[in-house]
Order: C-alpha cells, then sequence, then structure tokens
C-alpha cells in the first residue's frame, strides 16, 4: 500500500513558504503518531522535531536535491520531504520485515541513501566529522554539491564537534553546520552566550538565523551553499526559534488540521498492515556485517539457528 501524502491549500502564501508549511504539519504529524506508538509500547524511542522543524524545512528549501544531509535521531522526517516514501519511514520506525535497515538499529535511526540523508545515529555529534569528511571527498572530486550538517546542543558539547568543526576551517570544505536550538537557554551547557561566535576561531565563516522564520532560515543557508559551492569553504550557522514557524508563514490552523487528520488516517493503517508483516527473520542479524561471515559469526548464527528449532514451540525444558 503506498501513502499519497494530502497537499496543503494554503491560499495566499508563497509557493515555497507552502512547501515548507507542508513539510511542518506532515512532520509534525509523524512526530504525534510515533508519540503515540511510543506510548503503546509498540516502539521504544521516537524523538520528536518538536522546535526546530523551522530549522529543518527552511534549509532544505535552500538546497538541491543532490546536495547531502547529516542529522540526529529528530530529523528522520526530512527524508519524507525528499522522496522517503512515508511507508518506509514506518517501516524502518516499526522495524518491520522490509525496513531498510532490517530492524538494525533503534526506532528514531533512518537510513535513506536515495534521498541523499546519511544514516541517523543515537550517538550524539558522532555524525559531524562524517559530514564533514563527505563534503572534503566531494571538494577533490570536484563536484558542485555541498554538505549539511544538523544538530543540536548535545552534539555541540561533544569533542567530534571541535573536529569536524577544525577539520572544516583547515581544509575548507563545502559543509554547512547548522546548531538548532529551540529557542531555549543553551549557555550554561555551551559555556557562551553565541555558539555561533567560535566560528571565528576555526576561520570559517559564521551567521545567526531566528527559525520562527524558515525563509530567513532559507537565505542564510542558501548564502551559506552559495558560499561553499564557489570555494569560500565552511559555514556555522547559529539558529534559534522565538516562534512557531508556521504561524510566521501564516498557515490557517483549521487547515492546518484537517491536512494532518488525513495523514493520520494512512499512517494508522499502514501501522496495521507492517505489524501484521511481522518483524525482520532473526538470521537477518548476521547479513550486512562482512561480505563473508566471519568463523565465530557463522557459530552465532547456526547455534540461533539451532536454539530456534530446539524451542520452536516456546516450550522450555
Amino acid at each position: 500500500m503506498t501513502v499519497a501524502t494530502p497537499d496543503l491549500e494554503l491560499g495566499t502564501v508563497t509557493d515555497t513558504s507552502k512547501v515548507i508549511a507542508r513539510a511542518i504539519v506532515r512532520s509534525r504529524v509523524m512526530d504525534d503518531f510515533a508519540a503515540g506508538l511510543a506510548r503503546r509500547g509498540v516502539v521504544a524511542l521516537a524523538p520528536p522535531a518538536a522546535g526546530i522543524e523551522g530549522h529543518l524545512y527552511g534549509s532544505l528549501a535552500a538546497l538541491r536535491p543532490t546536495d547531502w544531509l547529516f542529522g540526529d535521531v529528530r530529523t528522520g522526517a526530512v527524508a519524507v520531504e525528499r522522496g522517503l516514501p512515508v511507508r518506509s519511514w514506518l517501516a524502518m520506525l516499526l522495524g518491520a520485515a522490509d525496513a531498510a535497515h532490517r530492524g538494525h538499529a533503534s526506532p528514531g535511526e533512518m537510513t535513506a541513501a536515495d534521498a541523499r540523508m546519511v544514516s541517523t545515529s543515537s550517538l550524539l555529534g558522532t555524525h559531524l566529522p562524517q559530514a564533514g569528511g563527505v563534503a572534503h571527498g566531494m571538494m577533490v572530486r570536484g563536484a558542485d554539491d555541498v554538505v549539511l550538517a544538523w544538530f543540536g546542543p548535545g552534539a555541540a558539547a561533544t569533542g567530534d564537534a571541535h573536529v569536524a568543526l577544525n577539520f572544516a576551517g583547515v581544509y575548507r570544505t563545502p559543509v554547512i553546520f547548522y546548531f538548532c536550538s529551540s529557542g531555549e537557554a543553551d549557555a550554561e551547557r555551551l559555556g557562551g552566550d553565541s555558539f555561533a561566535e567560535r566560528a571565528e576561531g576555526y576561520g570559517i565563516a559564521a551567521a545567526a538565523v531566528d527559525a520562527a522564520d524558515a525563509l530567513a532560515v532559507r537565505d542564510v543557508v542558501a548564502e551559506a551553499a552559495e558560499r561553499a559551492r564557489g570555494g569560500g569553504g565552511a559555514t556555522l550557522i547559529e539558529g534559534r526559534c522565538s516562534d512557531d514557524p508556521l504561524v510566521t508563514l501564516g498557515v490557517d490552523a483549521g487547515v492546518a488540521e484537517a491536512t494532518a487528520e488525513a495523514l493520520r488516517a494512512e499512517l494508522k493503517s499502514l501501522t496495521e498492515e507492517l505489524l501484521l508483516a511481522g518483524p525482520p527473520e532473526l538470521a537477518s542479524l548476521f547479513d550486512d556485517v562482512f561480505a563473508e561471515l566471519t568463523p565465530a559469526l557463522a557459530e552465532q548464527r547456526a547455534g540461533l539457528a539451532a536454539h530456534r528449532a530446539r524451542f520452536a514451540s516456546g516450550e522450555v525444558d
């Protein structure tokens, strides 16, 4: 079963505003639905994008489809805006039989290579050096693409953030580091009033933006992307949010709710279908690790098969 995400009619707003608003509404519906699954105990972890949607979808509006995205477990719904089917997103959330990662990840971790979004991880900050490395590879190949990496205060406080920013400054890589704040005070955790002011020490450009205005986010990211494509190196953007971006975009609450209700119904139907299909086979735990199984893994797989055969009925000795 495929999902046709309902359109969002917004009247007189601009086309770009409509695209961003539709993405935010969809993201919130998906967040709420995932939270409901977590409350029921169907999934164990469902980190929401609440408070950072303006950062995410404002940025996305400034990029090309070929630009690569790095995010954390809050950003999985972005892949849907890039073309990942909602069913595929939900299959990974549920760890369903046909999930792209075969259920080998936590519910919040997504993989979407076709959407140019690198697999997300629950570990804070580890994606930042990887983003810089991919950007360096693009530069070496002469590709005219950029990398954008979103991260929050927790990741900003890690050594990985320092490594990534330092590497970007030294090699002038085409990468945009976007620090997402929900608007709450993060100064105590980070040791200063502004995270973007650190950019000068790393030798990269800096910018700040209020993500309550998603179109302003688009403009700031577009400028950073143009700089990166032109050989000007990396940019560190600090985004904070003072209000709901949907309010700034002028979205009618009633229209948004009508769209949300249609998507909720689709998600409910898909969930029933995916849960009925069941989880991936346990033997798949040994797939995609090595091209040829090591002796230790082969022994473990054989032991698992023997155990399942012995206790197939669910009874024990």
